[in-house]
């Protein structure tokens, strides 16, 4: 094996130790309006943490969105829990909307980007009345009369 700079011992302060954690944080500034992420060994933020963009020291660090990978199994484990179903009222659009994105939540990326969106539109035409019946024909919504009151 040719063994070049690639092989060589990192310096004390870069080398990672077995069982050390170095979490990758984001941090916001408020002077520039930044967003910027930065490898920080341990759990503090480092001393004189300053924006990239602007230089100001003022950054906080920001909540990031996690993933949590899963297996088949437990994915379908999930979604056959009773729990699943807990609150789910059939006859509610609302309730069914409610369920359907959580169990876009569960497929994750098999559902689809467009998931929510979809659900929010079948949502949507369903309370107004529109969309299709299930022979696939057009559906207007009923008018309501108009409230003439005791005439």
């Amino acid at each position: 094996m040719d063994c070049s700079a690639a092989c060589l011992p990192l310096p004390a302060d870069d080398r990672l130790l077995i069982g050390e954690t170095m979490p990758i944080y984001e941090y916001l500034c408020p002077n520039c309006n930044g967003r910027f992420q930065k490898l920080v060994r341990g759990f503090s933020d480092p001393a004189g943490l300053a924006c990239p963009r602007c230089a100001s020291l003022e950054v906080r660090r920001a909540v990031s969105r996690v993933a949590v990978l899963k297996s088949e199994e437990s994915r379908a484990d999930a979604l056959a829990d009773p729990s699943m179903f807990a609150g789910l009222d059939e006859t509610d659009p609302r309730s069914i909307a409610r369920w359907a994105k959580k169990l876009g939540k569960e497929l994750g990326e098999e559902a689809g980007e467009d998931w929510d969106s979809m659900v929010e539109e079948m949502l949507e035409e369903e309370l107004s009345g529109e969309g299709e019946d299930e022979d696939g024909n057009t559906k207007r919504p009923s008018k309501k009369p108009d409230d003439l009151g005791w005439g």
